[in-house]
């Protein structure tokens, strides 16, 4: 089964990260890396998401997939689409797309 800590692991060694260099570049504790790898915490906050996006640097298909298995479990909007919606100003054009 796909999950955010599997999906974060597979990615991590595909991009040869270890646990220690990769939890130093995007700013959080080799233990709390671990946990997340291990499934024991909830998926990180948009703000390291974000990050993890950005170092490993995932193509369309890998964000998309990523921020919807941390929505899935986080019970939430996925980030790529929540940062999309939250810098809008034209919210009668998203009001209008989600009628259709």
């Amino acid at each position: 089964m796909d999950t955010f800590s599997n999906f974060l692991k597979s990615e991590m060694t595909r991009n040869k990260y270890s646990q220690n260099k990769f939890a130093k570049e995007i700013g959080v504790s080799s233990y709390y890396l671990g946990q997340l790898i291990k499934g024991e915490k909830r998926p990180p906050s948009r703000e390291i998401q974000n990050k993890i996006v950005e170092i490993l640097n995932f193509d369309e298909t890998q964000k998309s997939k990523f921020y919807d298995l941390i929505a899935k479990e986080k019970n939430d909007i996925p980030s790529d689409i929540y940062n999309e919606i939250k810098c809008s100003n034209n919210w009668n054009e998203i009001r209008r797309k989600i009628k259709e």
